[in-house]
Parts: structure tokens; C-alpha cells; sequence
């Protein structure tokens, strides 16, 4: 059940989630992609019957502001649900686009007398409520028709914008003899990775434990006709030993996200899962350790997206060294190393656009062959 204090109930005599006002989409009406569109529909008319707002003035004023937020919907609002939902580890700046909200409203011949300002507080109020609704209640967050909905529009999203949110670079040097090729925990960087990959290439398997990334990656391997990709639900280190049964394993910055001892598992797994002279490719970087290190700081703390810290893991010291020292343990030649330290200032990360914040980590490259 969602918590007591928060905007969104569900109980029997709750004010309903939609309304004619909200229903109407207007936003939509001015949209022409009609697979996201309907999607969205969907999504509402599915939390409809579930959620909902309590039954007085309080309530019925979030009603409102709630139902303009959605008469006045993008599609994209889709995306944006679903990045603070799913992937707010690899995308955690999302702001609602007022912009695009109010080139709707002014649209409108029956919008409401409201001050702009107020009416952008309280659906942005209402939209990460929302957010936070389903993601504190575990039969909202794991249901798998609102799962599927919104992995479809972000998949429908991406086949017709090709505004990919990461993009890896192809492994270099594949030939069409060399073996499968495993991507680990590909998570976002997966459609573009099925968008460029050539058929002449060997086949690609993308792995992940993400219901959200397993769907989307699917529904989108079927739009773009990618026979030779597969997409598998894989926690790594596998306790099957799959000997040799991979070209290569790329892996990019996902290691970072275990502790030494199973990032060795994983290591010693690669080993044995590689063809000999196999080539096992790490990228990484130290970033989160180092930010987890900051947030000590209030201020610093207080300037991150909510709820991105709680995405990282705190990892020891020394990741990139010890990465060079584990792969070489786990039995493989190293034939290239590369490690820097970085220094930036972004805002990727703030709560405040334009309140950079410092950086400074270690990145690394490494290629080594079984």
C-alpha cells in the first residue's frame, strides 16, 4: 500500500486518479506518435484503478492540479516516469517539461484561469508524487503491465528519435568467426547497441536483471528486426559455468557496482566463460565511490538529485588498481591498460540546473585476452 501521508490513497472512498479534465489529453491530440499515445492511456486508466486522492479540500485541489498535468501530457512524460522509476542510476537529471506542458495549455480554447507559476508548482509536485508513489509500493513498482507499458514507450521512443540516452562503442576487431559476443548488465546503453550492431557480426547477447530493461530491450530488438541479438535476465557472476561459450565480454561500468570479493567471482566466471584467446573488455570508473565520498560534505549532499545517492555503492579505495590486479589473478594477459584521473564540474547530478557540482575520479580502460 502506498504510505499514509502522501498525496496518492488507496482506499474504497478515494476521489478518483482521472477526471474528465484529465482524460480529455489534449496534450496527446497534438502528439503524432500514435504507439506512445496510446501507451500513455493505458498507463493512467491502469493506475486509475488503483489510485486515487482523499475524499476534501486538500485532495480535490491535487485532483486538479494532477488532471491539468495530464490533459495537458506530452508522450514523453512516459520517459520521464520511467527514468525516475527504473534508471534514475543512468539518467538522474529529470525535470518535467514545462515548456511543453504550457505550448499545450495555451492550445487549449477551455484551459483553466490559473497562474502559471502555481499551476508549474503543483504538477511538479504532484508528478514526483507520483513517482514516489509507485516506487514505494512493491505491487505498483513490480506490476507488470505498468512495467511493460512504460518499457514499450520507451522503446517506441528511441525507434523513432534514435535520441539514445547512452551510447557504447561497438568492440573493435570482431570478425564474423570470433564467437558470441556477451554484453554485461547493459541496461540503457543496450538500444543503441541493437540499433548499430551490424548482422555481419557474430551474435550479441545483452544481459540484465531489470524487468523495465528486458522488456524495453525486447520490444525493441522485434522493431528493429535484430535476429541475431538476444536479450537475457542474467545476475553476474552466473552460477552456470557456460564454458566457452563467448568471443568476448564486454563490460562497462558495472563492476564498480560490486564489492571486491564478487567482482573476483565475476572475474573467475569470465575466465572460464571466455574461447581461448577470447578477449574480455572493462571500462569503469571510481565516479560514484568518489561522490559517495563528497556527499560527507551537507552542502554537497544537499545539491544532489533526490534519491540518486541511494542508486550508488560504496565500494574500497584503489578500484582501478585492484581491477588491474583481480583480472590478471583471474588468469587473463592484460594487452592494454589505460587509467586517468578526471576533473569536471556538471550539473548532471544537481537538484539545481546550473549548480555545478565538482568532480574528480578515476577512469580506466582495460583489454586482456584468456
Amino acid at each position: 500500500m502506498t504510505d499514509s501521508p502522501g498525496i496518492f490513497i488507496e482506499d474504497a472512498n478515494r476521489l478518483r486518479l482521472l477526471t474528465d479534465r484529465g482524460r480529455a489529453y489534449c496534450g496527446l491530440a497534438r502528439s503524432n506518435a500514435p504507439d506512445l499515445n496510446e501507451r500513455v492511456r493505458w498507463f493512467f486508466d491502469r493506475l486509475d484503478e488503483r489510485l486515487g486522492f482523499r475524499d476534501g479540500p486538500e485532495g480535490r485541489a491535487q485532483q486538479e492540479a494532477f488532471n491539468e498535468l495530464i490533459r495537458y501530457a506530452y508522450p514523453e512524460i512516459m520517459i520521464d516516469l520511467a527514468d525516475l522509476l527504473y534508471v534514475q542510476h543512468e539518467r538522474p537529471m529529470v525535470f518535467l517539461n514545462l515548456d511543453q506542458l504550457h505550448i499545450n495549455r495555451e492550445a487549449d480554447a477551455d484551459a483553466l484561469d490559473m497562474d502559471p507559476r502555481l499551476l508549474n508548482t503543483r504538477m511538479e509536485a504532484v508528478f514526483h508524487a507520483l513517482a514516489g508513489a509507485i516506487r514505494t509500493d512493491r505491487t505498483l513498482f513490480d506490476d507488470p503491465d505498468l512495467i511493460r507499458l512504460l518499457a514499450e514507450s520507451y522503446s517506441f521512443y528511441l525507434w523513432l528519435t534514435k535520441n539514445f540516452p547512452w551510447e557504447d562503442p561497438l568492440p573493435q576487431g570482431i570478425g564474423p568467426g570470433d564467437g558470441p559476443v556477451l554484453d554485461v548488465a547493459t541496461g540503457l546503453a543496450g538500444f543503441s547497441l541493437i540499433h548499430d550492431w551490424p548482422d555481419t557480426h557474430p551474435p550479441l547477447i545483452l544481459s540484465d536483471t531489470l524487468p523495465f530493461i528486458i522488456k524495453g530491450l525486447n520490444h525493441f530488438r522485434q522493431l528493429m528486426g535484430k535476429t541475431h541479438v538476444e536479450i537475457r535476465r542474467w545476475e553476474f557472476p552466473l552460477r552456470e559455468p557456460m564454458e566457452n561459450a563467448f568471443g568476448s565480454i564486454h563490460v562497462s561500468k558495472f563492476l564498480h557496482h560490486l564489492q571486491r570479493d564478487a567482482r573476483q567471482a565475476f572475474l573467475a566466471w569470465a575466465e572460464r566463460a571466455l574461447k581461448p584467446g577470447g578477449q574480455l573488455i572493462i571500462v569503469d570508473t571510481d565516479l560514484e565511490y568518489q561522490i559517495l565520498k563528497d556527499a560527507g560534505d551537507p552542502v554537497y549532499r544537499q545539491k544532489l538529485m533526490p534519491g540518486y545517492l541511494e542508486t550508488l555503492v560504496r565500494i574500497e579505495d584503489k578500484f582501478c588498481h585492484h581491477m588491474l590486479e583481480d583480472v590478471r589473478a583471474a588468469g587473463f594477459t592484460v594487452g592494454h591498460f589505460d587509467s586517468h584521473e578526471y576533473y569536471d564540474e556538471t550539473d548532471a547530478y544537481s537538484h539545481f540546473p546550473g549548480d555545478n557540482l565538482p568532480l574528480k575520479f578515476m577512469g580506466m580502460e582495460l583489454v586482456a585476452t584468456k
